[in-house]
């Protein structure tokens, strides 16, 4: 969000990944960060640190979805706070390690991570849409076709091989998710399809973000994110209510509203679902292969359809219930081709 957004994704055949980077990842899990001489060795594999980094990081994005709303601002205005609060969390703390002087970073490579910081922030404000047209356990759960679509451009752009196992199990996970929205119960409500459709869309630019982010190699993750997230600051300032009514796609109050009654949940989107969140990501990426991710990303929709149902008293009939359970069922399932890979990254 992840977007995760996101580096080395992890992988189906063809992506390439960390175990082939010519650059040894460093005991703190850092890409592009070399084991200096003599320094000592951590006693978890960076695989083993980069799924927990990435479980931990999918548990917060499942609660990410109550800070928006709870703030009370308008989609994109709660993008933009998060664009700007998290900026200055996550430079403070790359200045405070001094990573702008070794970011590794070149031209090609600012330019890429700016290109993946548009797609990010986009995905941001059309599913913080999303979760007003629709509710945030549904938005997320239809925004999970991400893994999918992830699956089918790395095999459109990428040129992967997908096997028929595969596409079948994607079938059976877009089947999960028509389960869970039950469009054709809704039919009559044209804010809660606009809400799929944003939902979907934003999943799109989320795949787009982590085919981009996987060609950013060499270099520190915390560089990669202050990148995206000013770029995104700068793209929403235009769109932004700078007053107290909002106006924006999405409903909601603007700056003023936001401020005044919503800082602190704006905050957490920030230092939290941001600094933090997109800190563990992108730390995680590089070293695990694109089926790992996939499906460590499923950890999202299960605590998003949690969080609905405790805070906000979501309830879910048996086919949502059945639809939650075949998305999981398929998301590790597609993992199961290159589970012996993902183990030896």
């Amino acid at each position: 969000m992840v977007v995760m957004t996101l580096t080395n994704a992890p992988c189906p055949p063809g992506i390439p990944d960390a175990s082939r980077s010519p650059e040894t990842p460093s005991p703190s899990g850092i890409p592009g960060t070399l084991n200096a001489p003599g320094a000592p060795r951590s006693a978890i594999a960076p695989a083993t640190r980069g799924v927990i980094q990435l479980a931990v990081a999918m548990v917060l994005s499942g609660t990410i979805g109550v800070f928006v709303l709870e703030s009370g601002a308008e989609p994109a205005t709660a993008a933009w706070f998060r664009c700007a609060i998290g900026s200055v969390a996550m430079g403070l703390y790359s200045l405070g390690r001094g990573y702008f002087r070794s970011s590794g970073y070149t031209q090609r490579l600012v330019l890429l991570a700016a290109a993946g910081g548009v797609a990010l922030v986009t995905n941001w404000v059309l599913l913080f849409a999303a979760y007003r047209n629709t509710s945030i356990g549904i938005a997320t759960v239809a925004y999970h076709v991400q893994p999918f679509l992830l699956i089918l451009a790395a095999a459109v752009v990428l040129r992967e091989r997908v096997t028929r196992v595969q596409v079948l199990w994607v079938a059976l996970g877009f089947v999960g998710l028509l389960l869970i929205a039950q469009p054709w119960r809704q039919a009559a409500s044209g804010a809660y399809v606009l809400g799929i459709f944003q939902a979907v869309a934003a999943a799109a630019l989320y795949a787009v973000a982590t085919l981009i982010a996987k060609r950013i190699t060499g270099v520190r993750p915390h560089v990669t994110v202050v990148i995206q997230l000013v770029v995104g600051a700068v793209l929403l300032a235009p769109l932004v209510s700078w007053g107290v009514s909002g106006g924006g796609v999405g409903g909601g109050g603007g700056v003023g509203a936001a401020v005044a009654t919503g800082w602190p949940w704006l905050l957490g989107l920030g230092v939290i679902h941001t600094g933090v969140m997109y800190l563990l990501m992108y730390s995680a990426f590089p070293v695990l292969r694109t089926p790992v991710i996939a499906v460590l990303g499923f950890i999202y929709p299960v605590v998003a359809l949690v969080v609905d149902v405790v805070v906000y008293g979501t309830s879910l009939s048996l086919p949502q219930i059945m639809g939650v359970f075949a998305i999981l069922a398929a998301g590790v399932a597609n993992t199961r081709p290159g589970r012996r890979g993902a183990a030896e990254s």
